[in-house]
């Protein structure tokens, strides 16, 4: 047992006893002495762990603790026995003040009081009876001459002057300083989880502040939300997948500083992994587009990824020049996020940079573009990705192409996969049996209605191992059809 732990069993034991058993002198000497030499070794830092429990009637050290609101108790080898005694005899009232003496500091815990429903609202004017009405001198403007009729508040007037309107905004200033001020220590303490949380309820409160007001109490959070508190953010969402969503939330709200975190966090690793909610959170923030865009020209490839697949989340139809210029660079890597990139735009630009990849002279740029397209099922892209299938010699590109025609599943997609099945290489050229038994794999898997009619067609016409081929695929799916 370690010195630390020793001291909070047996100065646990001195309280425990004291508010127990307080005739018990015999064991409370015991327990003081082996407490004493346990802080004998070294200062001891004691935390109540507010965290991990509630005030309440808990015999432990630190039950008591938290039950007088104390936060953190420290005791260093120079302490008095006396002294000690004393503090432990404190600890195990409810009422008795806390002793200060050399080689103890007590650090209490805060408490923000709220005023009970029971409790007197603070006066703001001479208190009124139920259906009174305000003498004149209580009036808000001073009104000389006869009486006009009684003083009527306005809409807009009364939200703004009522004084159950100045209790509330009093209330909120409170809650936002102590928010505030939970939040510093936590980030100080490096209690990242319960900073999320403090931070949110600091974000949840803007939309009720006034509204001339909102703008400077936003500044001031986000002043106090700074770059490395984010990053402090992001670094525990990493590592505590629970806390992903909150942080998130933090640091959209947060802006430029947000997506400028998230980004730098993005860019120091090559692979996603962990780092995909974070790919993921600036893809749904259009103002991101202006921060990642520059990245594109950027010399280290796993940035230049990177922000590809961002702006392709994005959608920014400005993005897609840069994305297209992008299938000439060296890296296929940086080529892949290109063409992926590109498959999520809709424009004619976006379209011409698909076919471009499709006929690109690198098979692996070629197989990436057909990944592309069949992961969008873009429809349109059927017959340029047939047109392709006719020159490819790749084996790896023949198939990512064969695949991406079972993925648009078009009536036009299946036929075109048919016929590749039953046209066997001649004089007038065709494809070769390996290619052939790919069409009919592709059409096994293909997720259509049309696929097996074409099946049907391949199993008449066709003859030898792709017949065979043929009839077993189209048996699996009408049993699993069936």
């Amino acid at each position: 047992m370690t010195a630390f732990e020793r001291f909070i069993t047996r100065f646990g034991d001195l309280v425990a006893l004291l508010r127990v058993d307080p005739g018990n002198d015999a064991a409370q000497d015991l327990a003081l002495s082996a407490a004493l030499s346990a802080v004998s070794d070294g200062a001891i830092a004691v935390e109540a762990g507010f965290d991990r429990g509630e005030a309440g009637e808990d015999l432990t050290l630190q039950g008591r603790m938290r039950a007088r609101y104390v936060d953190v108790l420290r005791v260093s080898p120079s302490v008095e026995p006396g002294a000690l005694l004393a503090l432990a005899r404190a600890l195990s009232h409810d009422g008795t003040a806390l002793p200060t003496a050399p080689g103890i500091e007590l650090e209490r815990f805060p408490m923000l009081e709220r005023p009970t429903a029971s409790a007197e609202p603070p006066t703001y004017s001479p208190p009124r009876a139920e259906g009174e009405r305000r003498r004149q001198l209580e009036r808000r403007r001073w009104r000389n001459g006869k009486f006009t009729g009684f003083e009527r508040r306005g809409s807009a007037d009364r939200r703004q002057t009522g004084e159950r309107r100045l209790r509330l905004l009093k209330q909120q200033e409170a809650d936002v300083g102590e928010l505030k001020r939970l939040l510093a220590r936590a980030v100080a303490a490096g209690s990242w989880s319960e900073a999320l949380e403090y931070a949110l309820a600091l974000i949840e409160l803007a939309p009720r502040v006034p509204a001339v007001e909102r703008r400077t109490f936003t500044i001031a959070s986000r002043r106090q939300l700074s770059r490395g508190v984010l990053a402090g953010f992001v670094e525990h969402a990493l590592r505590e997948p629970a806390d992903r969503d909150r942080t998130v939330q933090v640091l959209r709200w947060a802006g430029i500083d947000g997506i400028e975190v998230m980004l730098d966090a993005v860019c120091r690793s090559e692979v996603v992994g962990a780092r995909r909610f974070l790919h993921e959170a600036l893809g749904s923030i259009p103002e991101a587009y202006a921060v990642v865009a520059p990245l594109l020209g950027s010399r280290v490839w796993h940035e230049v990824h990177h922000a590809a697949g961002i702006v392709g989340r994005i959608g920014n139809p400005d993005a897609v020049l840069h994305l297209r210029a992008l299938l000439d660079h060296a890296d296929p890597r940086v080529r892949w996020a290109a063409v992926h990139a590109l498959a999520e735009f809709p424009s004619a630009g976006a379209a011409e940079g698909l076919r471009t990849g499709l006929t690109h002279e690198s098979a692996a740029t070629r197989a990436a573009a057909a990944d592309a397209i069949a992961g969008r099922r873009l429809a349109p892209f059927a017959m340029p990705v047939v047109a392709a299938l006719e020159h490819e010699r790749d084996g790896a590109a023949w198939r990512a192409m064969a695949g991406a025609l079972a993925a648009i599943g078009t009536a036009e997609a299946c036929e075109a996969l048919a016929t590749i099945a039953r046209t066997g290489r001649g004089l007038a050229g065709g494809y070769t049996r390996s290619q052939r038994l790919e069409a009919v794999r592709a059409l096994a898997h293909a997720s259509s209605r049309h696929a097996a009619g074409a099946l049907e067609r391949v199993t008449r016409e066709a003859g030898g191992t792709v017949r065979q081929a043929a009839v077993e695929a189209l048996a699996s799916l009408n049993a699993s059809a069936g």
